[in-house]
């Protein structure tokens, strides 16, 4: 923690991570508060399920162009547009929901996510040009990982309190506020308004500075490994689900556990955080990635246990412990996809690259739950649980082959010229302005 600290007090960190987290944490309570709002109000589960899914199609479209926006004119000055209009949108669900026809209901779910702003992505493009300590950039995507699992436990829960104590509109109201005052806010903040972006009229990058042919392999690689993660994810969600129902235990347990898993990753974050460690990003990655499937492919034992005796409850607290096991090395590959991810794009980029790791994220999440769901109902809850270790192996194979190239891409990005950081003097008018 004492790291994580040291990280927000570096000049403008603080005042930008804050509502930065509030926008963030709203996107982590959108799908579930869609889902109960739609279904509480009369609408069934699969509409719900589609509102939610709508949502995330919208940000999965919309991500990577508002990102490659705010990079060319500046975050604060396309927060101003979308943070408003995400959250307004989100508030007209709420209060049309029992009177909206359904398609309409869909429509603007969908409309909401095209308008969200990846804050996320844009802030961790904003790091690098808080700090030229390489050790506090490698902290900073620790926390960045640590801190987007730590919403993932709060968003849900958050949504769930609200809806019990006001109601699931109360709910989605709040969220629409949260979402919309937290990327005004993020957008305000001295050290993001400072990011002027490249300007519409920038010119084009010479060719010889555009990504080539190694480029271009290093960086799909690494987006199709991270799509392999996000495939553990979901298929991990499923495939605990399935072992449940086979034990004839309630299914509902599953978010319980997985949130277990999730309490393991915020732990595995912050204590990867709290000190600096050697070696490249890269071979840090490829290290994390090993020890991740190792610790994943323990989880399929708790089939052959369960049949050699072990009492249900027993083998679900034995599940409980492998995920809280299997997490610590979560969030801290994540952070490492990050600063690899950082580390091959050039910065007035960044923005547009992250929000592109989302979609390419929602596309393997998609993936690992479909595919889970097949093998449960064709080969059972012990080869469901077996996906996610295959997922994160074959997430490894492709980074292993893309060796070269990727290498070459972190070799080869362009220096970014030195500048004033935020809150420091300067005596140049536009950084006055």
């Amino acid at each position: 923690m004492k790291g994580y600290a040291e990280l927000l007090r570096l000049p403008g960190a603080g005042a930008a991570a804050g509502p930065a987290a509030l926008a963030r944490v709203a996107g982590t309570m959108t799908p579930l508060s869609l889902l109960l709002a739609m279904v509480q109000s009369g609408h069934s589960l699969a509409v719900g399920g589609g509102a939610g899914a709508a949502y995330a199609l919208g940000g999965a479209v919309g991500g990577p162009a508002i990102g490659r926006a705010m990079d060319r004119a500046g975050p604060s000055r396309v927060l101003r547009l979308t943070a408003p209009a995400a959250g307004l949108l989100l508030t007209a669900v709420a209060l049309c929901v029992t009177a909206a026809p359904t398609a309409v209901l869909l429509a603007a779910a969908c409309a909401a996510g095209l308008a969200t702003a990846p804050v996320g992505a844009s802030m961790r493009a904003l790091w690098p040009s808080l700090t030229d300590d390489p050790a506090l950039r490698q902290r900073a995507y620790a926390f960045e990982a640590t801190l987007s699992e730590l919403l993932f436990i709060l968003g849900p829960s958050a949504v769930t309190l609200l809806a019990a104590l006001a109601g699931s509109r109360s709910a989605l109201l709040a969220t629409a506020l949260l979402l919309g005052a937290g990327g005004l806010g993020y957008g305000q903040a001295r050290a993001v308004r400072r990011r002027a972006g490249g300007g519409a009229g920038a010119p084009a990058a010479p060719r010889e500075a555009r990504p080539r042919g190694p480029a271009r392999t290093a960086a799909l690689s690494v987006l199709v490994a991270i799509a392999l993660t996000a495939a553990l994810s979901s298929a991990l969600a499923v495939a605990v689900t399935a072992f449940l129902q086979d034990q004839g235990t309630a299914a509902e347990f599953a978010g319980t556990l997985i949130a277990v898993q999730s309490v393991g990753s915020v732990a595995g974050g912050l204590m990867y955080g709290s000190r600096t460690w050697g070696g490249t990003s890269y071979r840090r990655y490829l290290r994390l990635l090993g020890v991740l499937a190792a610790a994943l492919a323990l989880l399929p034992l708790v089939v052959p246990a369960r049949g050699a005796g072990l009492g249900v409850t027993w083998a679900v607290l034995l599940l409980g412990g492998l995920l809280l096991l299997s997490g610590l090395p979560l969030a801290p590959a994540g952070a490492e996809e990050f600063q690899l991810i950082g580390e091959m794009t050039a910065r007035d980029k960044a923005t547009q690259a992250f929000a592109g790791v989302g979609s390419f994220i929602a596309a393997g999440g998609a993936a690992g739950s479909a595919v889970a769901g097949l093998a449960a109902e064709a080969l059972g809850p012990a080869a469901a649980l077996g996906l996610p270790a295959a997922f994160t192996l074959a997430a490894l194979l492709v980074s292993l082959a893309a060796r070269g190239p990727v290498l070459a891409a972190v070799a080869a990005r362009p220096e970014e010229p030195a500048g004033p950081r935020p809150g420091t003097p300067s005596n140049t008018k536009e950084q006055h302005a």
